[in-house]
């Protein structure tokens, strides 16, 4: 939020000028209608018991008076409550402390007859956020507190702020419930003969104010009715809370022509001062007046640090520009003078306009004051175009000069006055974020491919990016590329992350390198990658089903201006790719508007896509038909599908994939190189790469290196299943038992049962089985395994009693069937109504991979060959790398006395080189 114009303290506004350094002890004023405390304290209830508060508006002077009571029912409360603070300003007006008592049962201790004091400093802890805004802090540690106390404070502060001149203004908060507290009230008076206008929120219903005795009283009881919830997506303007407002300005034009000539005259610029010294050297620089002005804000930006400086009256005063300029920091408004006089000497028409960063489109349904804003900029007509400037933002260049900042409305501060005017939106001149993806997939459609993104940034999002730059920090480049690590297909492994800020441009540049999963997905039978950059808008869908919520709008943020490049070298040569979907799109809903366009050229993949979006609202009326138009833009989708004809990695020789993968493992060793010494990430996306091109020894290698570093039940379990593609199986059995020992999870131990049972080990199997604590939805793999165990050993009748046991756990589940098919077709018993059992599992199934493979299975065992290879195309054209499903298909097809299967054997035992054991171990081999 901007400080540099004061929000105005929930408790008034105003008071002498340059009146007290030192709080004042003196009692209330007469005109506070003091509450009776001890009748508030006797009815007990919840610990805070009373804020009174009450404003009085005179004579051009705000006094804002709290009374305040609070039980200390704990020893934190004891803690947080012992040391109390008060602020004011002291170049504005007085604390005026009138209370200060502990009441303990009947007995009142006066603390200030006692002689406590409150102690002075000023508050400076602002500094870090760039505020020196003059408030003074009392301070003081209350003697003998106590747990059960009730420690009351009364005080008023007067403020008579010089930038207002004979003008009055004042704010107080509405809380609502559920705030808690025995007793509040909120007072708004000010003499019957002066003209003071107030107003509240519409939702909250006050009386007229009553006239007593020459005075006119707002009184309102706190807290206020709980608010009726609002949807967060509906305009600032319905959201804004309740606050009492009351002031001497009678319209918008009064507030503009006050506040007006303090600007003016601090604007002002002598024949021999150096800020026109610089409008003169910017006028040499360039003809062009536009150019002129974003020279000018650059200077104010750049050579100008915002500092909020509220000492000796400057929460609305302006200091001079030639002071900013020589003292080089300054608030809004000093930076607003200094690029109001710039412009002025380069004979530019400007004028400073109050805006509100919080409010926004409230502002017109406001109180004319000025506490409606908290912000001044520049604004300025330039060959007939509006520009909004703002000394305060950053890296504003001529190509980003004509944005419209997001605030709705502002007020022009003129001789005379102004009226509020509306910040015309219009679309960003050039994108804030331009993201360019360069992706080389040529090495295969299931390999990774190599990625750069090139991000670019413009605005104050640049500039903040340039102490990025100017750290020069490698491990801080670390830690933004852990951004990029995500997850599954859209993870990327970052072998170099470089930032560079071109400071006349005002542009940063993030270029990212490394290596991401293969970017095609087998998806229904066939593989496509989605290069759509416009989706995401099904999640718009604003909730106005309450019958209260119809007549809402839904706010629209921005501006906002996004693009998205990207480019891909293409598999095979993109030969035979082609794009699903219309490459050409320009659509729009409310005040969002999406283009792109795409094609497929020279094997290379082109896509560009840009997202608009302005700052504004839908119309109740309009938000079913921007409902259907969001649904289409997001229907719009555009995928890349290759050939069917495409060529996997089991497919290539050796040689082909090693030439293939050798820039990818490189860039593997990059990441890995790149990465935080704790970070394995990359090592664990080479290992599984290493894995998936069948090179088991290197893939072992950086599992022992994970292993060494980082053991996980993870780790050894993938191990163990490299050793099993080694026969090792010595090794594969300790390997799951480190996994099992590091997670006791059940799923391992059945792997490490499975493991004793092929070992025939069949006792320690059933113990580690009967040591477990098996939930109910687990059972279905503890009678599987226990079947296992059994069928291992030769006890048949014991086998099936187990799986008959699992089915019954569950005999609908489509695993539970698909566990008793593979069951009866591993160990060749059942086969006579087999068949059905996995039928009902592949009906159930949502993916039906490994029912067909099960049931092809059962088929091989019955001599149907036809009908086995049937059922293992099916399982193969669902998941296209199930090694199980290749070398059953090699063994059907041979037994068949068909062409492939030796290829297809040859493809699996590549895969998964145990399956030969494995399915011998059964009685399924080769024919002779």
């Amino acid at each position: 939020m901007h400080k540099s114009i004061a929000i105005l303290p929930l408790l008034a506004i105003s008071a002498p000028a340059y009146a007290g350094e030192e709080p004042l002890y003196q009692p209330a004023p007469a005109w506070v209608e003091e509450s009776d405390v001890p009748a508030v304290i006797s009815e007990g209830g919840t610990s805070t018991l009373l804020y009174d508060w009450q404003h009085r508006l005179e004579d051009g002077v705000a006094w804002a008076y709290l009374d305040w009571a609070q039980r200390i029912d704990n020893p934190q409360s004891l803690m947080q409550l012992n040391t109390q603070t008060l602020q004011w300003l002291p170049d504005k007006g007085d604390l005026v402390i009138h209370r200060m008592e502990i009441h303990r049962g009947d007995e009142v201790i006066d603390l200030l007859e006692q002689g406590v004091t409150f102690d002075v400093l000023r508050r400076e802890q602002g500094l870090e956020q760039r505020l020196l805004d003059g408030s003074l802090t009392a301070t003081v540690s209350v003697p003998g507190l106590r747990e059960g106390d009730v420690l009351r404070i009364a005080h008023t502060v007067s403020t008579d702020d010089q930038a207002l001149g004979d003008e009055v203004q004042a704010t107080q908060f509405l809380p609502t419930a559920p705030w808690q507290v025995g007793t509040a009230r909120a007072v708004m008076s000010w003499p019957a003969d002066e003209e003071i206008y107030w107003d509240v929120e519409d939702k909250v219903a006050l009386s007229e104010p009553e006239l007593r005795n020459g005075y006119r009283y707002i009184s309102v009881d706190l807290p206020l009715a709980e608010p009726d919830p609002l949807p967060l997506d509906a305009p600032p303007r319905y959201r804004r809370p309740s606050i009492l407002r009351a002031g001497s300005f009678a319209d918008w034009q009064e507030v503009s022509a006050v506040m007006a000539p303090h600007f003016d005259a601090a604007a002002q610029l002598s024949a021999d001062s150096p800020v026109a010294a610089q409008a003169r050297d910017i006028m040499q620089q360039t003809d062009d007046p536009l150019a002129r002005a974003a020279l000018a804000v650059r200077l104010v930006q750049d050579e100008v640090s915002y500092l909020l400086n509220g000492l000796d009256g400057g929460n609305y005063l302006p200091q001079s520009a030639d002071e900013t300029w020589d003292v080089r920091y300054g608030d809004c408004k000093a930076k607003t003078v200094l690029l109001l006089a710039l412009l002025r000497e380069m004979d530019i028409d400007a004028e400073p306009v109050l805006v509100s960063t919080v409010m926004g489109d409230a502002v017109p349904e406001l109180l004319p004051l000025p506490a409606a804003f908290n912000h001044v900029i520049v604004h300025t007509v330039i060959d007939g175009t509006e520009y909004w400037l703002d000394g305060t933002s950053s890296a504003t260049r001529l190509a980003t000069i004509a944005d419209v900042p997001p605030f709705h409305y502002a007020l022009p501060l003129r001789e005379g006055g102004a009226e509020l005017v509306e910040m015309t939106q219009r679309d960003l001149a050039v994108p804030q974020m331009r993201a360019d993806i360069a992706v080389d997939h040529s090495a295969g459609i299931d390999f990774p491919a190599l990625m750069t993104v090139r991000l670019s940034f413009v605005g104050p999002q640049a500039a903040q990016m340039q102490a990025v730059v100017d750290a020069d920090n490698p491990a801080m480049l670390r830690q933004m590329a852990q951004s990029f690590a995500g997850s599954g297909d859209s993870s990327m492994y970052v072998s170099s992350l470089d930032i560079a800020y071109d400071e006349d441009e005002a542009v940063a540049t993030m270029v990212v390198r490394g290596i991401t999963p293969p970017q095609f997905q087998w998806i229904d039978g066939r593989l496509r990658s989605d290069v759509d950059a416009t989706d995401g808008f099904e999640g718009f869908n604003p909730d106005r089903a309450r019958p209260a919520w119809r007549d809402i709008p839904v706010m629209t943020p921005g501006p906002m201006r996004q693009t998205m490049g990207m480019s891909m070298v293409l598999p095979q040569g993109g030969s035979g790719f082609t794009l699903q979907g219309d490459p050409q799109l320009e659509a729009s809903f409310g005040n969002m508007r999406v283009t792109r366009e795409a094609s497929i050229e020279g094997g290379e993949l082109h896509a560009l896509a840009e997202t608009f979006a302005l700052l504004g609202e839908i119309a109740p009326d309009e938000l079913p038909e921007a409902r259907r138009a969001a649904r289409r833009i997001d229907n719009e989708t555009l995928e890349l599908i290759p050939p069917d004809s495409v060529t996997w990695r089991w497919e290539m020789d050796d040689a082909t994939r090693a030439e293939s993968a050798a820039p990818l493992l490189a860039a593997y060793q990059e990441a890995i190189d790149f990465s935080e010494n704790n970070d394995f990430q990359a090592l664990v996306a080479r290992a599984l790469f290493h894995q998936s091109i069948y090179d088991f020894e290197a893939a072992m290698a950086d599992l022992d290196v994970l292993i060494a570093e980082q053991p996980s039940a993870w780790a050894f379990a993938q191990r163990s299943w490299l050793h099993r593609t080694q026969g090792d199986r010595e090794a594969m059995l300790a390997d799951m038992r480190s996994a099992y020992e590091l997670e006791l999870d059940n799923g391992v131990a059945r792997e490490v049962a499975q493991i004793l049972a092929y070992e025939g080990r069949f006792d320690e199997a059933r113990e580690l089985m009967e040591s477990l604590a098996v939930a109910d939805d687990d059972m279905v793999w503890h009678y599987s395994m226990m079947a296992t165990i059994a069928a291992a050993e030769g006890e048949m009748v014991e086998a099936r009693t187990w799986m008959d046991d699992a089915v019954a756990q569950a005999p609908q589940s489509p695993e539970a069937l698909n566990s008793d098919c593979w069951f009866r077709g591993l160990w060749n018993v059942g086969l006579d109504d087999a068949v059905d059992v996995c039928t009902r599992s592949i009906e159930r199934a949502g993916n039906a991979a490994a029912a067909l493979d099960s049931r092809a299975l059962i088929r091989f065992r019955q001599g149907d060959y036809e009908g086995a290879i049937a059922d293992l195309d099916g399982a193969l054209a669902i998941s296209p790398g199930l090694a199980e499903s290749h070398y059953l298909r090699g063994m059907a097809k041979m037994h068949a006395g068909l062409e492939g299967g030796e290829e297809d054997v040859t493809i699996a035992l590549r895969m998964a080189p145990h399956l030969a054991d494995f399915y011998e171990r059964h009685g399924i081999v080769a024919p002779l």
